[in-house]
């Protein structure tokens, strides 16, 4: 069906196999089950490689989805967690996770987020405000947490013996072994929150987190936000049951933004160093990643004006941080997600200094070694194609040398 054009009948197949026609209503287009059919959204492949997993809705109401997986060699695809075993149909969600789903474009509910684990033993599910634990081989769910508040942004650290998640504005670390929670972060007061992304990097940066661990899983970094000088701004909002008037911190063009500093501390809490992001507080924290052995934390900081982006290499046993390298452009710099750590200290990046973006190798302290791509036409673009990241930098296979990423070299399609 063409997008504003509504067909007056369509043909289905009874159990003779004879073609009959029904009217096509707008009740039956909304209806359950979706004209499309099953629909796989969220896929993944488990890290040790044996299974596919994905989001599916039900048959009885295309709006709960849950998670479904099926052997990576082939095989029929088995519903690994019902929705309904971890939100009940009816469920509230808070207005932080009312929020964060907006601006990810999430309309769905029931399981609509999952992360596996780094061994492929566990995905972890979060679901009406609370955390599970779902065994991939027997689809066993058990319930992490019992809050009153939801955890949120919540997912494994890199070997797995941690989750994490921000609940209340402040960041915790749970150990698996124990179920003995943490608190990695302070405790939030008043407008002030630790390990989220604020606004603007959600909607406009499209940073949805506060927090990144170092691959060893020994340090973490994470943010501190201050809203106490962004705008507070009464938004309408309309629903089924009527309109109500709230207050949000809305950054007005113009008018101040939030102030974010960055800390890096271990995961029990230990005491945090600050990270040196510059003398100007009115910036923007647009991307942080950690080098492939943990020693070096690198930050993306932008201006506000969006002029200029500069890397900063930290040391995050000090939070000593200095320019290894730059991006200006006018009338802004796009952002990307393409920045990829080597285990031999190099890393990938994407710039468009040649006047079309291009992958190029740097050394662990900004140096280019060499351009890896060439040509009149955009590598590792973003594009909706590229997955849910919107990277055009998919993955690199170091042993054989090799990188795969998403461009438009034959043709802007």
């Amino acid at each position: 069906m063409r997008p504003g054009h509504l067909l007056a009948s369509f043909l289905c197949f009874g159990l003779t196999g004879v073609a009959q026609a029904e009217r096509l209503t707008p009740e039956r287009v909304f209806a359950d089950p979706d004209l499309s059919g099953p629909t796989a959204h969220g896929v993944q492949i488990s890290t040790d490689g044996r299974l596919v997993t994905f989001l599916r809705a039900k048959d009885q109401d295309r709006t709960v989805q849950d998670l479904w997986a099926m052997p990576a060699d082939g095989g029929a695809a088995r519903r690994l967690v019902d929705a309904y075993a971890v939100e009940p149909p009816g469920a509230v969600l808070s207005e932080v996770e009312k929020g964060r789903r907006e601006r990810q474009r999430i309309s769905a509910r029931g399981i609509v987020d999952y992360k596996w684990d780094e061994q492929g033993r566990s995905i972890l599910v979060p679901a009406s405000g609370d955390l599970y634990l779902a065994d991939a081989a027997s689809g066993r769910v058990d319930r992490l947490t019992r809050t009153p508040g939801d955890e949120s942004d919540a997912r494994f650290s890199p070997k797995g013996r941690y989750v994490s998640y921000v609940r209340d504005g402040r960041l915790y670390g749970l150990d698996l072994a124990s179920r003995e929670e943490h608190s990695i972060s302070p405790a939030s007061e008043g407008a002030v929150t630790y390990g989220t992304a604020e606004f603007v990097a959600q909607e406009e940066m499209e940073r949805f987190t506060g927090y990144w661990w170092a691959p060893d899983e020994g340090r973490i970094a994470w943010t501190r936000v201050d809203e106490s000088g962004v705008d507070l701004i009464p938004r309408l909002e309309i629903g089924a049951q009527g309109s109500t008037l709230t207050e949000e911190r809305y950054p007005r063009a113009g008018r101040p933004n939030a102030k974010v500093q960055l800390y890096v501390s271990g995961p029990l809490g230990q005491a945090p160093v600050k990270v040196d992001l510059g003398p100007d507080s009115d910036i923007y924290l647009a991307r942080v990643d950690w080098s492939a052995d943990g020693r070096t934390l690198y930050v993306q900081r932008e201006t506000r004006d969006q002029s200029r982006l500069d890397l900063l290499s930290v040391d995050p046993a000090t939070g000593a941080s200095r320019v290894i390298e730059t991006e200006a452009g006018s009338p802004w710099v796009d952002l990307n997600d393409n920045f990829k750590p080597l285990k031999d200290g190099d890393f990938l990046w994407t710039s468009q200094r040649s006047g079309f973006s291009h992958i190029y190798l740097f050394t662990r302290d900004g140096r280019v070694i060499r351009q890896v791509t060439h040509g009149a036409w955009p590598a590792a673009v973003r594009t909706a194609a590229a997955g849910a990241s919107g990277a055009g930098l998919q993955g690199v296979d170091e042993g054989r040398g090799l990188v795969y990423f998403v461009a438009s070299k034959e043709s802007p399609l």
